[in-house]
C-alpha cells in the first residue's frame, strides 16, 4: 500500500515497484485514516507512508496504525529527514525512512530486504499467535489459554508455547504446577537480537511440544520484575519461527497494551461469563480494539461456564451486547475443571471424554480453521 497525495511521489513508487516485477502495488491512499480501513479489512504486507507536507501530524496519526499493526514493514517517506524528524518518527514506531530523492535508489534495497525476509520466513507462515484476553477476574481465562494450547497440540502435528502475561500471579504456571528458571521477563528485557533460540532457551518444557515462557510471578528466583511490552514484537515473530501455535495469556493489561498484543495476534479471544458486568467488560473490549483498527473478524467472544438454567444474561442477548455476530459457548463443569487445576493437567489428562473437554477441542478447531497467518500484498 501506498499513502501519498502527491502524483509524482506515486508514480516514483510504482516505477520501482514496476522494475522489480516482484512486488505488487495493492492501492493508495489519500491519508492514514484510509490506511487504516484498509487494514482492517484486508491483510498488507508493507505500507509505504509520504509524510509531507505536515510530518509532525502524520507521526501522530500512523502512531496507532503502527500499534495495531506492528508485523506490516512501513517506509516512511520525507522531502528531507533531520535528526529530530529520525526521531519523532522512532517513537512513532517506524523505523525506515527515505528521502524521496533517493526513491529510485533505496526502495529497492528495501524491497528486496523485505523479499528476502519473506522467504526466510516461509516454513512459519502457517503459525498462528492467539491472545487471550479476560472480560473479568475468575472467568476461567486461564483455563481456557492453558486447554486450548493443549488442543492445539492434540489435533496437529506442531508444538505449542503459552505466554503468561499475568505478571501478579502467574496463573498459568499455578495451573499447570511449575516453577522456571526464565520467563517471558528474561525474553523481554534481552539487548540483543530476540530470536528464536532466546525462545526456547527461556521457555519450560512442560511436555516435550507444549512450553511455556512463565510470567515473573511464575520463576523460581525472579530477577526481572516488569515487562517490557514495547518488545513484544520481536519476541512474538520469534514464537512463529519454533511453534505452530503461540497462545498469549493478557489479563489485567493497559490498554496500549492490549491493543499492541491484539495487532501482533491472528485470532483474539475476550473471555467472560454470562452476568452484567462481564459483558459490559466484553463489550468496552471488543469496542475498544476495533476502534484501534482491530478486524472485528480476527475477535472471538468466548462465554464461559454457560449453565443450561439461570444464566444472569442469555447468550444470544451477549451475542448482541458484545456487539459481535457469534460467540462461542464452553459450558458450566465445576467439578471437571478443579480435577484438571488441582492435577496440575489440562483437561484431556484428566477428563477426556468430559463434555467440557469436548467443548474446548470444538473450540480448537474454530481457531485453527479462522487463524491464518497469510501475507497479504503490498
Amino acid at each position: 500500500m501506498l499513502v501519498t497525495k502527491e502524483k509524482a511521489t506515486e508514480k516514483a513508487v510504482k516505477s520501482v515497484l514496476g522494475k522489480s516485477g516482484q512486488v505488487t502495488l495493492s492501492g493508495v491512499c489519500k491519508d492514514i485514516s484510509e490506511l487504516r480501513s484498509y487494514l482492517s479489512r484486508k491483510e498488507a504486507r508493507a505500507a509505504i507512508i509520504d509524510i509531507d507536507p505536515d510530518p509532525s501530524q502524520v507521526l501522530f496519526e500512523l502512531r496507532t496504525v503502527l500499534t495495531a499493526y506492528p508485523d506490516v514493514y512501513m517506509a516512511v517517506l520525507c522531502s528531507s529527514f533531520t535528526k529530530e524528524l529520525v526521531l519523532q518518527a522512532m517513537q512513532a514506531g517506524a523505523r525506515h525512512f527515505l528521502e524521496k530523492g533517493t526513491i529510485e535508489s533505496e526502495l529497492s534495497k528495501e524491497l528486496q530486504s523485505l523479499i528476502h525476509d519473506g522467504a526466510k520466513k516461509g516454513p512459519s507462515a502457517g503459525s498462528q499467535i492467539i491472545s487471550v484476553f479476560s472480560a473479568g477476574g475468575g472467568c476461567g481465562a486461564t483455563t481456557v489459554a492453558v486447554n486450548l494450547a493443549n488442543e492445539l497440540r492434540l489435533s496437529s502435528s506442531g508444538s505449542v508455547l503459552v505466554i503468561d502475561l499475568d505478571a501478579s500471579y502467574g496463573a498459568v504456571s499455578t495451573y499447570l504446577g511449575i516453577r522456571s528458571q526464565y520467563g517471558i521477563a528474561d525474553v523481554l528485557a534481552h539487548k540483543g537480537t530476540i530470536d528464536q533460540h532466546l525462545i526456547q532457551s527461556s521457555a519450560y518444557g512442560y511436555m516435550e511440544d507444549y512450553h511455556v515462557l512463565a510470567s515473573p510471578a511464575g520463576i523460581e528466583t525472579p530477577r526481572i520484575n516488569s515487562l517490557r511490552y514495547e518488545n513484544l514484537a520481536p519476541a512474538c515473530e520469534a514464537c512463529r519461527d519454533v511453534y505452530a501455535y503461540t497462545v498469549i495469556d493478557a489479563p489485567r493489561l493497559p490498554q496500549p497494551t492490549s491493543i499492541r498484543i491484539a495487532g501482533l495476534s491472528d485470532i483474539v479471544l475476550v473471555v467472560f461469563q454470562l452476568t452484567i458486568k462481564d459483558v459490559h467488560s466484553a463489550r468496552s473490549i471488543v469496542s475498544t480494539l476495533t476502534k484501534s483498527g482491530i478486524a472485528g473478524e480476527k475477535i472471538m467472544p468466548v462465554a464461559n461456564r454457560v449453565k443450561k438454567r439461570g444464566p444472569l444474561v442469555r447468550l444470544e442477548d451477549s451475542k448482541k451486547a458484545v456487539g459481535l455476530s457469534s460467540c462461542y459457548p464452553i459450558r458450566s463443569d465445576w467439578r471437571k475443571a478443579m480435577k484438571g487445576v488441582n492435577n496440575s493437567r489440562p483437561l484431556a489428562q484428566v477428563a477426556g471424554r468430559s463434555a467440557l473437554r469436548a467443548d474446548f477441542r470444538k473450540l480448537a478447531a474454530k481457531v485453527q480453521a479462522a487463524g491464518t497467518n497469510s501475507r497479504g500484498k503490498i
